[in-house]
């Protein structure tokens, strides 16, 4: 097999067979904002999330005007952004929590959640940074953070989505793409009695999307990738194995499946590996 494919999200229309344990998410961890307050993540949920590591003194500073507009811009999305201030790459975040608070507000307006200044690299390691950079704890990916204004992507669910380096603009398409997405598993269904359930599966070669479409002449089939291209269609197949899907085409990361059938509308996320 060249790649193991991994599903990672399920409701309850969905039964799915999966490789991976329960991890825990997002929503699992708290954290103290930057005047002081312990929040739970999970006030999180239902919303997409960008978590940035900040500086105040680094070439990327900037990076805060641009991520306070995507901020305002697209907050109306169930969108947001939390800020973590980090002094562990260059110093460039030496001073307290109120300084690094006032610098934002008085030089970019900032009024997305920033938090209090955290480690990342240092042995004591903030836990939500150890979830985010452990394939081991977020199930999706390893990742380095090796300086200021990493960008990470978090679904409304509290899954770990993707990663980008310092040098990725905050309104960078992929994102803004990957803002404007529909959420995972909104469905519509007004013929419940009559579509019972969808099951995902894998074989070395392919995705088998199992179901009852027996009440349904159209039943279609979108894969995009994370910044909403669209991949793959497969339009009007009415037998009940839809199996065309070579994953041997797909590169590693995350994709989303849409599957039309009558009335019933669901998107579902899945990791190639």
């Amino acid at each position: 097999m060249k790649h193991k494919l991994t599903f990672f999200f399920f409701c309850l229309s969905f039964s799915i067979i999966t490789k991976v344990s329960a991890q825990q998410n997002f929503h699992s961890y708290s954290a103290e904002t930057i005047v002081g307050d312990t929040i739970s993540l999970s006030n999180y949920y239902g919303k997409k999330v960008m978590v940035v590591n900040t500086a105040s003194f680094c070439g990327y500073t900037p990076q805060f005007a641009q991520l306070e507009q995507l901020y305002l811009q697209y907050q109306s999305n169930n969108f947001e952004i939390i800020g973590f201030p980090c002094n562990n790459f260059g110093n460039q975040d030496p001073n307290s929590d109120s300084l690094i608070n006032e610098f934002c507000t008085n030089n970019y307006n900032v009024t997305f959640q920033m938090m209090s200044r955290i480690d990342i690299v240092a042995g004591d390691t903030a836990p939500v940074f150890k979830w985010l950079q452990r394939s081991d704890l977020n199930g999706v990916q390893d990742v380095s953070v090796s300086w200021n204004f990493n960008k990470f992507l978090i679904d409304e669910q509290g899954n770990w989505v993707g990663h980008y380096f310092s040098q990725t603009l905050p309104n960078d398409p992929a994102i803004v793409n990957w803002i404007l997405s529909p959420p995972p598993d909104l469905t519509s269904v007004t013929n419940k009695d009559k579509f019972n359930h969808v099951t995902l599966t894998y074989s070395p070669n392919k995705i088998s999307i199992i179901g009852n479409f027996a009440e349904s002449n159209n039943t279609n089939v979108f894969i995009y990738d994370l910044s909403g291209k669209q991949l793959f269609s497969y339009i009007n197949q009415t037998n009940s194995s839809l199996q065309s899907l070579n994953i041997n085409e797909l590169k590693e990361g995350l994709y989303f499946a849409q599957i039309i059938s009558g009335n019933f509308i669901t998107t579902k996320k899945f990791v190639v590996r």
